[in-house]
């Protein structure tokens, strides 16, 4: 994927700031207000407070259900962004390079979250490391059955391992979160930070404007921005913190710190995991430009496919995952 002309490839411009590749609110599209028409902003704008409510319920039910009533809700929720994100990245990678073989991504993930629950409940861990050992068996059963098949070539078959890999696998990481012995600290984390991060890169950087943060990757993402973004990190983690403070929502302060160190720790939380969704959400971009594409999908109006607004949120994962082993592992 990193070829010369991939950077030559003309795409809509992407939003400011370092939120997801999509247009502000009312800006003219003529895909959604027709070629030669004037912009409809009032219906554009309504779109994307539909799916914004849309995804806000999304979100919340699973969340609340998991934390008050049973944790498979918040598995149901990770495992419909697996295989729609898994569906929509393998649509995406299609559109120059070799198809990946869907049925096995698909297999891949029901098998890989099987294997996963069976190993932590009677387990009680290991089961990301058999996450990935189901990754292994697959791409063996992805090789075997290339050699017997004329209908695909090897090229399909490292396309399939990629999107086996990103985002199927690293998504383990946020499924995991729910299974650390910290409640729903970690999950809430991930989820208000990168929320946060991507609401204040779009506010600070479309206001603020001023120096490209990528330009080739990403043309209208500032440093502006991203500094905007980790401020809004580092507010979502102080959010989760007046929570576990309170002991609301299943949440409680980390152990053998005392205060000052509850607040320092946080606070590192909060950047560190804007910084790792930010980064994600370049890989995101890098991909889609090399592919030529602006979104992964459609099917949200105004905010494109269920893997763009993922996209931040999986990588910030797995930096919140290895924060709370390491400290876990220090803290004992």
């Amino acid at each position: 994927m990193n070829n010369d002309d991939d950077n030559k490839i003309v795409l809509p411009d992407e939003q400011d700031g370092g939120a997801p590749d999509t247009e502000p609110a009312g800006a003219p599209d003529k895909e959604r207000s027709g070629a030669g028409g004037p912009p409809k902003k009032g219906g554009d704008l309504r779109a994307r407070v539909i799916t914004a409510a849309f995804l806000a319920v999304l979100y919340i039910v699973p969340l609340a259900l998991s934390i008050y009533v049973h944790s498979l809700f918040y598995d149901a929720l990770i495992l419909f962004f697996m295989v729609a994100a898994a569906i929509e990245f393998s649509r995406a990678i299609s559109q120059k390079f070799a198809a990946p073989i869907l049925p096995f991504v698909i297999a891949y993930t029901a098998l890989g979250y099987t294997a996963f629950k069976l190993v932590n409940e009677f387990y009680h861990g290991g089961g990301i490391t058999t996450f990935f050992g189901v990754l292994a068996v697959m791409f063996i059963a992805c090789v075997v059955y290339n050699m017997i098949s004329n209908r695909y070539n090897i090229n399909n078959v490292v396309s399939t391992l990629f999107v086996m890999i990103y985002p199927v696998a690293i998504m383990t990481y946020l499924l995991a979160l729910e299974y650390m012995n910290y409640g729903s600290l970690p999950v809430l984390l991930a989820f208000i930070v990168t929320v946060l991060t991507d609401t204040m890169a779009y506010a600070v950087g479309s206001t603020v404007r001023g120096p490209k943060l990528c330009p080739k990757i990403s043309p209208k993402k500032t440093v502006s921005g991203a500094i905007g973004g980790i401020i809004g990190g580092a507010g979502g983690a102080m959010i989760v913190y007046a929570f576990a403070s309170r002991g609301w929502l299943d949440c409680a302060l980390l152990p053998h710190v005392g205060e000052v160190g509850n607040i320092l720790n946080f606070l590192f939380l909060g950047v560190g995991a804007s910084l790792f969704c930010q980064i994600g959400d370049l890989i995101s971009s890098y991909i889609k430009r090399a592919v030529g594409i602006k979104d992964y999908g459609k099917i949200l109006k105004g905010h494109g496919g269920f893997m763009d607004r993922v996209d931040g949120l999986i990588v910030a994962a797995v930096f919140v995952f290895i924060y709370f082993t390491i400290f876990g592992a220090v803290a004992v």
